[in-house]
């Protein structure tokens, strides 16, 4: 049996006793209550089609806090044509996931050319040089 865990709330700081949320009563008590402001606003049929930026105007609920809820499976994004969140890396307006699929492709190709090449400079006994001029780094805004 797991002992429980001292911890801090990831929203407030508040040393608390961790089972099964990353929050403290305090902060879970007020997220659940903007889970219900959001989910009957989107139980409205007139708010079916409002996109992320428009729930949160008309409910006072960060885009952060709705993208977690979809992103966490609590609102179902399938069925409400506007509602998405921004990719981390380019931005386009998606309904799981941190990454669009062409940036996880492409990050993904990315990272399997870095693994071959490493490989293969490891078998080799060779040293990797880093490129100084027009390197991509990945960032997630």
């Amino acid at each position: 049996m797991k002992a429980n865990q001292l911890d801090n709330c990831r929203i407030c700081g508040t040393l608390f006793l961790k089972d099964y949320t990353d929050y403290c009563l305090d902060c879970y008590k007020e997220i659940e209550e903007e889970f219900k402001i959001v989910n009957e606003f989107l139980k409205i049929e007139a708010n079916r089609f409002a996109n992320i930026q428009d729930v949160s105007l008309s409910t006072n609920v960060s885009v952060k806090q709705i993208a977690d809820f979809i992103r966490d499976g609590r609102i179902y994004a399938d069925d409400l044509p506007n509602l998405g969140y921004p990719c981390k890396h380019c931005g386009k307006v998606i309904k799981r996931q941190i990454l669009c699929d062409d940036c996880f492709k492409d990050f993904s190709l990315e990272i399997d050319a870095t693994m071959k090449n490493d490989k293969f400079l490891e078998e080799t006994g060779r040293k990797r040089v880093r490129p100084k001029v027009n390197a991509q780094y990945w960032k997630i805004r």
